[in-house]
Parts: structure tokens; C-alpha cells; sequence
């Protein structure tokens, strides 16, 4: 390990319990029936958690944990075929170098940051994938389902931050 540095156990296991959680969270988030999706709104549980974990962790890991989530969106989407892995990765950075630069790791800086991340990704999905021909009152389309989504996934936000702090805390 001498290219690579000096990496010490604690920091091995944070890494394996943050990436197992995020395995957890997409199993979580994707299987239908197990959170609870009041109306027809979907909560997207890998933005928050990929800002909490990038925010700990900075920006380079931010950026495996992020592309990690993309990717596994990504594999089983019948859609995107990168967009998830590369708004994740930007997601990941852009949240580990805000930390590490800008702001304070803080729970108002998670919620800004996920809020953020969580309208930005909700109007790319809307904006790419909905066929405004098709469908009658498309604002109303977005406000009922992709805007409450994006406010749902917001609330949750303190749940994961508290949680990465806790492990992250736990194990350095």
C-alpha cells in the first residue's frame, strides 16, 4: 500500500457499512411496496444520501459513492442509459467540494444541498422523458408528481444526514 498511502482499518470499515448502506438504500427505494409512496409520490432516497455520504466523506469519495448510486439506477432503469450516473457523480463532487471549500457540514447545508440536487434531477427527468403531446396539462403533471416527489425526498433528508454522522462519527 505504498502508493497509495497509509489506509487504516476504521477507515475501511466506514467506507464498507457507507456502501452497504447505500446498497440498502437502493434496494429500499426500488422495490416496490416497501416505502410508503403516499398519492403516487416516489421519494428518491439516493439523493439525500449520496450529499450526506459526500459531504463526510469530500469530494473524492463523493464521487464513487455518487457514481456507484447513478450506476445501479442506471442498470435496472428502462430509460436512462448514463444520465443517472453522471447526475450522481456531479451530485457526489459538486456536495464533497462545497464542504471541503465553501460551506459547513451541517444539516441546513445537507437540506440546501439536497433540495437543490433533488428539483435540479426532478425537472431533467421531467424536461427528457415526459411527451408533452401525450399527456393534458403538463404543469399540473410536474406539480403533482415530480415537484412533490422532489419535497418528499427533501423531508427525509434529516433521517440520512443523522445517520451518516452517526457511522462516520462511530468510525474515525
Amino acid at each position: 500500500m505504498d502508493f497509495v498511502g497509509k489506509i487504516d482499518k476504521k477507515t475501511v470499515e466506514r467506507r464498507v457499512i457507507l456502501a452497504s448502506l447505500l446498497l440498502l438504500t437502493f434496494l429500499f427505494q426500488n422495490t416496490g411496496g416497501l416505502f410508503p409512496a403516499p398519492f403516487g409520490i416516489h421519494a428518491m432516497l439516493l439523493v439525500p444520501l449520496t450529499v450526506c455520504i459526500a459531504m463526510f466523506e469530500r469530494e473524492f469519495a463523493g464521487i464513487f459513492y455518487g457514481l456507484a448510486a447513478g450506476v445501479m439506477l442506471d442498470a435496472f432503469s428502462s430509460q436512462s442509459v448514463v444520465l443517472n450516473s453522471l447526475f450522481f457523480t456531479v451530485i457526489g463532487f459538486g456536495a464533497g467540494a462545497l464542504i471541503t471549500y465553501l460551506m459547513r457540514n451541517n444539516l441546513l447545508c445537507a437540506t440546501i444541498m439536497t433540495s437543490v440536487s433533488s428539483f435540479i434531477y426532478t425537472a431533467l427527468l421531467y424536461f427528457i422523458y415526459i411527451d408533452f403531446t401525450a399527456i393534458d396539462r403538463p404543469f399540473l403533471v410536474f406539480l403533482k408528481y415530480y415537484f412533490a416527489s422532489a419535497i418528499y425526498t427533501v423531508i427525509l433528508t434529516p433521517v440520512y444526514y443523522f445517520l451518516v454522522r452517526a457511522i462516520s462519527k462511530q468510525f474515525k
